[in-house]
């Protein structure tokens, strides 16, 4: 970086930096072609086959339905169907907001803007606003009204008619034009807005007679992201394929001596260079025991031989974001203990998948399928030795294991969450959809198991369930740099029916009954011989680089 020119970063120029590049990359197209592995089956101590997902010689029916649209095309769907669903009428006002300083008086982290602003207008730029009439639709996009100097201390900085055709507005205002904008349209009618800086912005422009309200607008546009545009599937799926390649590219990088945030810089390199431009969540790697910390982020640990290795990353297309989860073994081959916990975990996974699929009407939830991963994955700790047998009789071992939340010795989270613009998407139940799944909800399917000392030591204690557990084989594998396991795809529920009867004729790579596995239709491996198949091949950074277009 040159000199900051500390003069000419007052506010509101605070708000420059990144938005040269940011109007840039909201325009960016990218098409790029799944390219899904064939698949295997889990480990021998595994009770669970696989179930049939279509592979990539499958012709991918879905990919003109989930297809990129333009920025406009998008945006103006959703924005529709937040003012199809608002029935209180008036005014829509929401902020993209600034980009948050780090340090000093003119550093600041790369700007993200709000995802419900991001959602009605496609805009990724700090200090935006937008008007919307919830009755008629219309949509004023307001822009930042810059210093002449910003053009060469951030670039060039777009004009309105400019700004109108890429966001597709029906009219491009200044900021500082709000209160009259606001008094010419709202006529006597409440104004709707998010809690914060915009409500406390709106009361002071308001004409007499309008109400602004920040209690209402939330909620709508929460109702509205629990499902998704197919749009929106196309960008979530667009992540899924920079972040699966990414997480192989780690794969093929690694070697016992580099350290965690090594392995980190090599996802965030292999994404961006796909044209995924940012993380949406700080990336998970955890090597051996570190592996064990649920939200663990990337340090200065050093991958051992005989670790597992532990990765939760996902980079975000159009501010959509994938959150893929994979567990790969440090030397490049599953043996022993690792190879069973890792089959255990498959195995729960394919299980909540195959109760998700299998729905079709009947009303199936999130729930249901977690419930069917800590079976499955009661029934493989136990086929381990890390669960004893004779703690309770017969077919009554399952069912009073879960009861006494044995499982969660092991699982202390639960199977999913929606996904979407944030990586804990939002909903009218929050980031847990609670109640049978709709089509078009896109959610997470992410079973694991870990070694925790903390929560071993809990069941210790606890004589209800201490019964179950072989302490001394957990803690010895603890004490012998075995964290855990996790493995996580994103799907999206389909509209019902199976196959190609699902969702309007989607077939192909990753469907699975009425699911569409995003990870899998993207070629992210998980199969233990694929896994081990992708550490065996070079890696060449080089090619991420020519695998995107557009």
């Amino acid at each position: 970086m040159g000199a900051s020119g500390a003069s000419c970063w007052n506010a509101p120029a605070s708000a420059w930096r990144g938005r040269a590049h940011t109007s840039a990359r909201s325009t960016q197209q990218l098409v790029v072609a799944a390219a899904a592995g064939p698949s295997s089956s889990v480990a021998a101590t595994t009770t669970v086959t696989p179930p049939a997902v279509a592979s990539s010689s499958a012709a991918p029916d879905w990919s003109e339905r989930f297809r990129v649209r333009s920025v406009p095309e998008q945006f103006r769907e959703t924005r529709q169907k937040v003012c199809k669903e608002f029935l209180a009428g008036g005014l829509l006002y929401l902020e993209s907001g600034e980009a948050p300083a780090r340090n000093g008086s003119d550093v600041f982290h790369r700007h993200r803007s709000h995802s419900h602003f991001v959602y009605v207008t496609g805009c990724m730029a700090p200090g935006y606003g937008a008007l919307i009439d919830a009755e008629t639709g219309h949509f004023t996009l307001l822009a930042p009204r810059l210093p002449e100097e910003a053009a060469y201390w951030v670039g060039a900085v777009p004009s309105l008619e400019q700004l109108q055709q890429q966001y597709g507005a029906d009219r491009v205002a200044y900021m500082d034009e709000l209160k009259g904008l606001v008094a010419a349209a709202a006529a006597g009618r409440d104004i709707h807005t998010l809690p914060g800086p915009a409500a406390d912005k709106l009361k002071t422009v308001v004409p007499a007679g309008c109400r602004v309200t920040s209690d209402i607008l939330t909620s709508t546009i929460d109702r509205c992201r629990a499902t998704k545009t197919d749009a929106e599937v196309a960008c979530l799926y667009t992540a899924s394929v920079a972040s699966g390649a990414a997480h192989m590219d780690m794969w093929r990088a690694c070697r016992p001596g580099l350290t965690e945030y090594q392995l980190e810089a090599v996802f965030a390199l292999s994404s961006r260079c796909r044209g995924a431009p940012d993380l949406g969540y700080p990336v998970i790697v955890g090597t051996g025991p570190n592996a064990a910390v649920m939200h663990y982020e990337a340090g200065p640990a050093a991958v051992e031989p005989g670790h597992l290795v532990l990765v939760d990353a996902g980079a975000e297309w159009r501010c959509y974001t994938a959150d893929i989860s994979r567990t790969f073994p440090a030397s490049g081959r599953f043996e022993g203990a690792a190879r069973d916990l890792y089959a255990s975990v498959l195995a729960a996974q394919h299980r909540a998948l195959e109760m998700l699929s299998a729905g079709g009407g009947s009303g199936v939830s999130l729930q249901d399928g977690d419930r069917a991963a800590r079976l499955a994955l009661l029934e493989g700790l136990r086929g381990m030795g890390l669960l004893r047998a004779e703690a309770a009789s017969g077919s009554a071992w399952l069912d009073a294991a879960l009861e006494l939340k044995v499982d969660r010795t092991f699982m202390p989270h639960g199977v999913g969450h929606h996904l979407g613009l944030d990586v804990h998407d939002t909903s009218d139940t929050g980031p847990v959809p609670k109640g049978p799944l709709a089509p078009g909800m896109v959610v997470t399917v992410e079973p694991g198991a870990y070694l925790i000392p903390p929560l071993l030591a809990k069941a210790r204690a606890d004589p209800r369930v201490a019964p179950f557990i072989n302490f001394e084989l957990a803690e010895a594998l603890a004490a012998g740099g075995l964290g855990g396991v996790r493995i996580e795809d994103n799907v999206l529920l389909l509209d019902g029916g199976k196959g190609a009867a699902a969702g309007g004729g989607v077939s192909g790579a990753g469907v699975q009954g009425r699911l569409f596995n995003l990870t899998v239709a993207a070629g992210c491996a998980k199969e233990m011989r694929e896994v081990e198949d992708v550490m065996a091949e070079e890696w060449r950074p080089a090619e991420a680089m020519s695998r995107v277009v557009g």
